[in-house]
């Protein structure tokens, strides 16, 4: 008896940081959606490449080579939910890296929490007082400083990288019609503004809808989506066996806060992130990725 819980209390530990490690470590997952609007059934597959909360500063560019190092060709669409820096060291990094991504519809973001955001150290007090806030859902902004959003904005629109707050983009994709892309700015930050969003709906578009995160989705069905893209829950960050996760910082449930779920009548996908914050960068039972989207019609369409 003694030697098995010798060999427990040396094998437990080990475990756990195998799976902090294994969770932190960046994957790449391939999922595939049958497209369900009637007029997008005729189309081929999409392409489509989602990346959220990477949450760079210069210290963690090597997330960004992580990341090229599991990317390969273009995509139809470049999707990224926000959050993708956690300071304005990381402006110039993640700004040069999407800059290098190819998408041949394009590339659309939308800013998160930590891009307006720096979340800053200061007295331990504020800390507890602002887990405490966490825990019961609340927010506390005494921990974090504005960022250059408009240092952000401007170098992601010089590589090339659509910025969505509370806006609409519209285009073709080649040879497969129309598409509207629908941008709403941070929920987890109050900045949503579906209503002033256009409307016009376009009957015979591929529409998509990306937002930070799964907070009050409710009023983006107006836009009848084929998809909803977002991130921000980290999947949990920190998930517990036969629990799911602790926090979620959302509308979605501790089991369904990552992955493809549907939300208020809407499909949407989740995505886990690649980061966590650099202030509590640890991962456990979510594992980090960067996902490849291939909306296609189901077989019994072709």
């Amino acid at each position: 008896m003694n030697m098995a819980w010798c060999a427990l209390a040396v094998a437990g530990p080990a475990l756990a940081a195998w799976e902090v490690w294994r969770s932190t470590r960046i994957g790449f997952r391939r999922l595939e959606i049958p497209l369900q609007s009637h007029t997008c059934r005729n189309r081929g597959a999409v392409r489509i490449l989602h990346l959220s909360d990477l949450h760079i500063t210069a210290s963690l560019r090597h997330k960004l080579d992580r990341i090229e190092s599991l990317l390969d060709g273009e995509w139809d669409f470049v999707m990224i939910s926000g959050d993708l820096i956690d300071n304005d060291s990381g402006i110039d990094p993640v700004s040069d890296f999407l800059g290098r991504l190819k998408a041949s519809c394009g590339k659309f973001a939308v800013l998160g929490n930590h891009d307006y955001l720096d979340s800053i150290a200061g007295n331990p007090l504020k800390w507890v007082r602002a887990f405490w806030h966490a825990l019961l859902n609340r927010k506390s902004d005494e921990l974090h400083v504005a960022n250059d959003i408009n240092r952000l904005v401007g170098c992601l629109e010089e590589r090339g990288v659509r910025l969505l707050r509370n806006e609409l983009a519209e285009g073709e994709i080649p040879g497969a019609g129309p598409f509207q892309v629908f941008g709403i700015d941070d929920p987890a930050t109050d900045r949503d503004r579906p209503a002033e969003v256009s409307a016009d709906v376009n009957p015979d578009a591929l529409r998509l809808v990306l937002t930070h995160a799964p907070i009050r989705l409710g009023p983006l069905a107006r836009f009848a989506p084929e998809l909803i893209m977002c991130g921000h829950t980290h999947g949990g960050q920190i998930r517990l066996p036969l629990l799911g996760a602790i926090l979620t910082h959302s509308d979605a449930g501790r089991r369904s806060c990552s992955g493809l779920v549907e939300l208020d009548g809407c499909r949407v996908h989740i995505s886990p992130g690649v980061g966590a914050g650099r202030l509590f960068p640890l991962r456990f039972f979510s594992k980090a990725e960067v996902t490849e989207i291939v909306l296609k019609a189901s077989d019994r369409d072709i």
